[in-house]
């Protein structure tokens, strides 16, 4: 599987947990078992995490939505 890395990882702080993704792949992960699939942020950075995965898709662009997301939820 082809890993797609991120020049800067996304830091997610729930708590006392803390949360780094360095990757659409680790984001996918993330997603996965994120609460709120239903809402529109988690299906726009699901979608552009798959797609910067299958190359359509500049792995930036992906780590932006997934930035969206963790605003959005947290």
């Amino acid at each position: 599987m082809l890993a797609t890395r991120w020049k800067e990882p996304v830091v997610i702080q729930d708590g006392r947990i803390r949360i780094t993704l360095s990757s659409t792949e680790e984001a996918m992960n993330w997603l996965a078992h994120e609460r709120e699939q239903d809402t529109g942020w988690w299906r726009t950075a699901w979608q552009s995490c798959r797609a910067a995965h299958e190359g359509r898709l500049p792995a930036d662009e992906a780590r932006t939505a997934v930035m969206l997301a963790v605003h959005s939820a947290h």
